[in-house]
């Protein structure tokens, strides 16, 4: 009989046999909310054709889960200890492949036998960023993405204009490849050990296309990202630092995108962003 990781005495017992204790300083907070296991996977709209790329499994509690309803999961664990907790876990799944590897540095879409066709993962909060930007980036990015980050992480990736204090380049970036939403909280008594803060489960639609094509990518998330560095100025200026788009030549885009160029970053909507974009050239 397998154990019961989503309970915090099996998930205990479990790490007392291997001799571990929970790393928070790589930001190993393991869930044991069945609930919110459950919201994880009911997100990730799992078919037994589906295959799964996991980032950061620790013990196994979500890839046991994963494993249950999709044909394969690749778990990707950058701590060798957990790596032998694995293999003791979900070792003897068929369709579960453990690597060891750091995700920032590996091609995380060649690891299986399969493109994945799902990301589903409990990101280390301190690589979140970092991580969203690589699973969208890739053309090879799937479908559906579901990820458990910070309450505060969750709402800056799905901030709208309206919302200025939470909107910045992570809203734009990942708005621009794919429509999110905030399934549900998970407040942080739903880990071992628990966080200092509460997290949130945000689902990810990739886009068929990327909101920005048939622009340049690199090019689209640089004027973002620089105009965002300088988010308190107006966007007149805002252009002219980093960006290095003179004042005259910011102002006569800004008129042929229609936008006010008083304006500041946190206030234009993605479609402003991209008109912006092409007026620029």
């Amino acid at each position: 009989m397998r154990d019961d990781l989503s309970d915090p005495k099996a998930l205990r017992a479990v790490l007392d046999r291997h001799a571990v204790r929970p790393a928070t300083g790589i930001g190993q907070h393991f869930l044991v909310d069945r609930s919110a296991l459950a919201a994880i996977i009911e997100a990730a709209e799992l078919s037994s054709s589906d295959d799964v790329l996991e980032i950061g499994p620790g013990p196994g509690v979500l890839t046991a889960a994963l494993a249950d309803r999709a044909r394969s999961v690749t778990a990707v664990e950058i701590d060798e200890r957990m790596v032998a907790v694995l293999r003791d876990t979900v070792g003897d799944r068929e369709n579960v492949r453990v690597v060891h590897a750091d995700a920032l540095e590996v091609d995380l879409y060649a690891l299986g036998d399969r493109p994945p066709t799902r990301i589903v993962a409990n990101l280390p909060y301190q690589i979140t960023s970092p991580l969203l930007m690589k699973f969208l980036a890739d053309p090879r990015r799937p479908a559906r993405i579901v990820v458990l980050v910070q309450e505060e992480v969750a709402r800056r990736i799905v901030a709208q204009p309206d919302d200025v204090k939470e909107r910045g380049f992570l809203s734009v970036f990942v708005q621009s490849f794919a429509t999110p939403e905030i399934v549900r909280r998970v407040p942080a008594r739903s880990f071992r050990p628990p966080p200092k803060v509460d997290s949130a489960v945000v689902a990810l639609r990739s886009r068929a296309a990327p909101a920005f094509a048939p622009l340049d990518q690199h090019r689209f998330l640089a004027l973002v990202s620089d105009a965002f560095r300088h988010r308190r100025k107006q966007l007149r200026s805002a252009l002219g630092f980093e960006a290095g788009v003179e004042k005259d030549r910011a102002a006569a885009a800004l008129r042929a995108a229609g936008i006010d160029p008083a304006r500041r970053p946190e206030e234009l909507t993605l479609d402003e962003w991209v008109a912006l974009a092409a007026a620029l050239g």
